[in-house]
Parts: structure tokens; C-alpha cells; sequence
């Protein structure tokens, strides 16, 4: 059964049996279903919105979803504990079962979200990609930090679950902070073939918190994480690269006009900038982009 079908039942009915009418041809397709309130469900197929309709002529309740339903698909993906996912709705999304991101947005209030209008919920699947050559030798060799650069939808947690396959079939060891439960899930409703992988798994951790436990506690050569840019990020890899670890992480970045030979100068990637001039990353490898995620569009390696 294809990992929509996992997604869906964990909204509410009528909606539920609706979604679980679609073609299984089509299931494999849908990236992220997309919920906002009066206006029709929509699917993200290839990186771009299509109308649920249009796959499923006979639904109803998909056509326009009320203030009231998209609320009560909150409350059911939160399995009606909000409190519960405090942490993680101040950054504007949670987690559910099986590594599936919601996203969520709506009006802030004093203690979060006082009102939700738009969910978006992200299909997890265990998809890997195939590694350049030049990745390969840099996994092999572990003597400096790579970076994966791309915009939303570019496959950067794709690319790094892909590496982190890869490490695991050596002798390497290696930890994986997994901040919001997408590369592998370590919890007991983890992404399938991930508890196989032979690495320490800290999910759910605020990545600057778990990288210091990494480095106090499990003596790891290599640390992997998805989408570094706060400050404490920032530290947290200075931190990592005093100790000699090698950090394989993501970043934001549109790779338009950054100069790789005067980092630090380029206002279109300030988050990347920020990491490079830690002096923790020997290489950047730019994804191609949404039409083709998981695929590198070229590495370059820093001065």
C-alpha cells in the first residue's frame, strides 16, 4: 500500500473515504495534499498543484472545505493533542506517524495558532537517489563537511537519506539528527528500512540540542542533518567541526549569483554564507531544482 493511503487515514471522515478512492496508479504521484479553508483540496503532483477532482469526480467533500472540517483535520492528525505538538507548531508544522510533515499556517495568537487556515501535508516515502561518483569518493573519504543546497522541493532530504544508505553499508560511525522525523523516524512508526540502517538516530531533537549530544556521547566520525540556518545551528556545527567530526547537512539556497570564492558577500544566500564561513564544509553540492529533485546540478568544491 503506497504512503498516501497511511496519510489519509489519518483525517477525519467523511474526508478519509473520499481521498481513499484514488487510483492506486495514481497514489505514487501525490507529493502533498493540500487543505485550506473554502477552497477546493488540492494535490501536489511533480512539484505542481492539481484539483483532487480531478482524480476524484465523485467526491464531495472536496470540492470546498468548511472553517469547521479543516479544523477537525487538525485536531485528528494532532490526534486531538495539541499540546503535545507545541513545540514544533511555533516553527509552523508537526510530525505525524511515519515521518509525514504538516505543514500548517493561520493567525498567530498568544499561545500559537489562534485560528488555522491552511494544512499541507507531506507525503514520506523511503525514496533514495542514485550518488554522483564525486559524492561517493567524498562519503569515502569523510575529510570534509559537505553541503546539499537546493530549494523547497529539490530532494535535499532525499539526497541526504540517499548518504546516509550509503554510510551505512561502510564501517563508518555515524549519527543522524533527524529534527522533524523525515530522513529516518526513529520512532517505533519510523520510515520502512530505516531501523536497518546501521547509525544513532536523535529524532525529534532541536538539531543544535542533538548534535551536542552526538558529540558529547556517541564518538560519531560523521553527523547528518537536514536544514541548518538559525545561529544555533551555526554554533552547534563550529562545535562539531573543533571535535573533527565532518557534518553532511542541507541548507535553503538559491544557488543564483552565490560566488563560491568570496563567501560571506552574496545577500541572496545568507544562510549559506553563515555556514561557510564556519570553515566546516569543503564542498557544495547545488540540486537541480523541483523538476528534477534528487539530482545535482553541479558540486563545487571551496577554497
Amino acid at each position: 500500500m503506497d504512503e498516501y493511503y497511511r496519510v489519509v487515514k489519518a483525517l477525519p471522515e467523511p474526508l478519509r473515504s473520499e481521498l481513499l478512492e484514488l487510483n492506486p496508479q495514481i497514489a505514487p504521484h501525490v507529493q502533498e495534499i493540500r487543505l485550506r479553508v473554502e477552497q477546493p483540496v488540492l494535490f501536489t503532483i511533480k512539484g505542481r498543484l492539481s484539483p483532487c477532482v480531478k482524480f476524484l469526480p465523485k467526491a464531495k467533500c472536496t470540492a470546498q472545505l468548511t472553517k469547521e472540517s479543516l479544523q477537525q483535520c487538525f485536531l485528528a492528525l494532532c490526534r486531538h493533542s495539541v499540546y503535545a505538538y507545541e513545540e514544533e507548531l511555533r516553527q509552523g508544522y508537526f510530525t505525524i506517524p511515519g515521518g509525514n510533515r504538516v505543514g500548517v499556517a493561520g493567525v498567530r495568537g498568544t499561545a500559537g495558532f489562534s485560528a488555522v487556515t491552511s494544512l499541507n501535508l507531506r507525503v514520506a516515502r523511503w525514496v533514495t537517489c542514485p550518488l554522483p561518483a564525486e559524492i561517493i569518493r567524498a562519503l569515502a573519504g569523510l575529510q570534509g563537511g559537505l553541503l546539499v543546497a537546493g530549494a523547497p522541493g529539490s530532494g535535499k532530504t532525499t539526497f541526504l537519506r540517499s548518504m546516509i544508505v550509503y554510510l551505512g553499508q561502510t564501517d563508518q560511525i555515524f549519527c543522524v539528527v533527524d529534527e522533524r522525523g523525515e530522513l529516518l523516524s526513529g520512532n517505533i512508526f519510523g520510515l520502512p528500512l530505516g531501523k536497518s540502517i546501521h547509525c544513532d538516530v536523535y529524532t525529534q531533537h532541536p538539531k543544535a540540542l542533538a548534535m551536542q549530544m552526538a558529540l558529547r556521547c556517541m564518538n560519531p566520525r560523521a553527523i547528518v542533518c537536514d536544514e541548518l540556518g538559525t545561529q544555533e545551528d551555526v554554533t552547534a556545527v563550529e562545535a562539531a567541526m573543533c571535535t573533527g567530526t565532518v557534518l553532511l547537512a542541507s541548507v535553503h539556497c538559491d544557488a543564483a549569483g552565490w560566488d563560491a570564492a568570496s563567501p560571506g558577500t552574496t545577500a541572496a544566500n545568507p544562510q549559506l554564507d553563515r555556514l561557510l564561513q564556519t570553515g566546516a564544509f569543503s564542498a557544495v553540492a547545488f540540486l537541480s531544482g523541483r523538476e528534477k529533485p534528487g539530482t545535482v546540478a553541479r558540486v563545487v568544491n571551496l577554497p
